[in-house]
């Protein structure tokens, strides 16, 4: 028999198992032992060995909910308990990404009131690319470009559910962790002021994937809009990772941002996977 625990912090002890398998900002949230609205779901077997994990966290969005398990009915047993949980605290907004999601999953979800909406690609390319960047960019350095940088970024991303309204706190969890490198984090200054950035992270390689260089976070200050600053700092991004040794890059867009997508495209990037944002209002009636 399963035993299903529910906990609104994290179980310390499952930090080796979760690590890598969660997205960044519930691993963060996970790691730094759980901001409020936390709710973990561990599914065990009879021998207390985790067969499944959902986690929901909070974020500027709402709510966000994952699964960790290789076994789909328990995954969705912790994650109805984790919904039931959540509604229980009063519930409200809170979106599931899912791979490529089968219509069995889509017919679960939404009779837990969650339904499809944004899609996100996941796009990638070999390195190293057969231009380089024509702007110069420098090395993040923190402490010192914290407040230019959350300037930047709150502007460029300021209808993003994500990556908009970051805080000197939010910023710090990044910068702490343990990926974190300066020099892939890169600046391109105009006349002393911050117009854009491109910041890495690189993935180690699994089972399933090689070592992967992600774009992170990449924008451009609305101020310095129509500059082609877009396709140089991806460039520049794309400079950082092969220079560092790595040989695939990957990044995410927005399937409404098809001048993103596009440019992505002309630089060489193909899509490899897309995650469909199911999403909604979860109620007390839950």
């Amino acid at each position: 028999m399963r035993l299903v625990e529910v906990s609104r912090r994290p179980w310390p002890e499952l930090a080796t198992e979760l690590e890598g398998r969660l997205s960044d900002h519930l691993w963060l949230d996970f790691a730094s032992g759980g901001s409020p609205g936390f709710i973990g779901v561990r599914v065990l077997d009879p021998e207390r060995q985790l067969v499944a994990y959902a986690q929901i966290s909070q974020t500027a969005g709402g709510a966000e909910l994952e699964l960790v398990g290789a076994d789909p009915t328990a995954a969705q047993d912790a994650a109805a308990t984790a919904l039931d949980a959540y509604a229980a605290d009063g519930g409200g907004a809170v979106t599931w990404w899912v791979d490529d999601p089968e219509p069995a999953t889509l017919a679960w979800a939404a009779e837990r009131g969650l339904v499809a909406g944004r899609a996100l690609h996941e796009m990638r390319r070999p390195l190293p690319h057969e231009r380089r960047a024509a702007i110069h960019t420098r090395a993040f350095v923190p402490g010192s470009d914290d407040d230019a940088w959350l300037a930047v970024n709150n502007r460029a991303f300021a209808d993003h559910p994500e990556q908009g309204g970051w805080t000197r706190a939010t910023l710090a969890t990044r910068l702490s962790a343990d990926w974190f490198d300066a020099d892939g984090f890169r600046l391109h200054e105009v006349d002393g002021e911050l117009a854009g950035f491109c910041w890495t992270k690189i993935h180690p390689a699994t089972d399933t994937d090689p070592e992967l260089g992600e774009i992170y976070v990449i924008a451009a200050d609305p101020a310095f809009a129509g500059r082609g600053l877009g396709t140089e700092l991806t460039l520049a991004g794309l400079d950082s990772l092969s220079d560092r040794g790595v040989r695939t890059a990957d990044l995410y867009v927005d399937g409404g941002n098809a001048a993103a997508r596009t440019l992505y495209e002309r630089l060489g990037f193909t899509v490899h996977r897309t995650r469909t944002a199911l999403g909604g209002h979860v109620g007390a009636h839950l």
